[in-house]
């Protein structure tokens, strides 16, 4: 059998120097790579990707920046051109359609005021109440043609006094106020001066034909009785606009009579 013999005293051989070399190199190979195997390697780099936008929030669009215009100078405001009122129509110079008292602001209603007294030219006579209108206008332009005969000017609108009345007939004054007189005049003898009616009256207004005026008197009897005033028997006309014909109805009277 195969026995292997060791030496007791001595250097030792080649071969066990050379083997103790090889496991010596071999046991510092196992040693590095153990070291190198346990050495701390460094961690990856993790790069994380940028979250999109959230859904539920829009972005914001960026406004266009746009380059502010340049100031230029407001234009002046037009100025407002001022019209002048339209003048009022000036008031009639002719005295002859000059009434007693002002126009009535509501012809309907009777109304009171006070009249003066002014020169006057009429003539005085009597007639039947047929015969009422057709005698008042001749009246009248028998008065007026003397007026301008003698240069006399008319200051008024013409008058019919009713001084007394029945059932048939009426006596009457009729005329036009005139300018006063400074000297003295020629008139026909049946032209007589005075003055108009005056003092404190009740003024009425018929609008309609002269043959209807009966209705309007009826109507002052009325309304005088349940105001209970007295009032003179006598009582005047006044014709605001020329009628020839009784039936035409664009007449106006103003009617005056006047308080006892």
């Amino acid at each position: 059998m195969r026995h292997f013999k060791t030496p007791l005293s001595g250097r030792p051989s080649a071969a066990l120097k050379l083997l103790t070399l090889t496991l010596g190199l071999l046991f510092s190979f196992d040693a590095g790579l153990a070291r190198a195997q346990t050495a701390v390697k460094p961690g990856a780099v993790e790069s994380s990707p940028i979250p999109a936008p959230s859904a539920g929030a829009p972005a914001t669009p960026t406004a266009p920046v746009t380059p502010s215009p340049s100031v230029q100078p407001a234009p002046p405001m037009p100025q407002a051109q001022t019209q002048a009122p339209a003048p009022s129509p000036p008031a009639s110079t002719d005295a002859a359609h000059a009434t007693l008292g002002p126009a009535p602001s509501d012809p309907s209603t009777p109304d009171e005021l006070t009249i003066a007294p002014k020169a006057e030219a009429f003539v005085v006579g009597e007639a039947s109440w047929d015969d009422a209108l057709s005698t008042i206008r001749d009246a009248q332009k028998k008065v007026r043609a003397a007026l301008d005969g003698a240069g006399i000017k008319v200051s008024g609108r013409p008058l019919t006094r009713f001084v007394k009345t029945g059932d048939d007939k009426f006596s009457y004054e009729i005329g036009y106020p005139i300018a006063e007189p400074t000297g003295q005049v020629s008139l026909p003898p049946d032209i007589k001066l005075g003055t108009t009616p005056s003092g404190d009256a009740i003024r009425f207004v018929h609008h309609g034909s002269y043959d209807d005026i009966d209705g309007t008197y009826e109507a002052i009897t009325v309304d005088l009785d349940a105001k209970g005033i007295e009032v003179n028997d006598a009582f005047l006309e006044e014709y605001v606009n020329d009628v020839n014909d009784s039936t035409d109805s664009d007449l106006e009277v103003y009617i005056y009579v006047f308080k006892k």
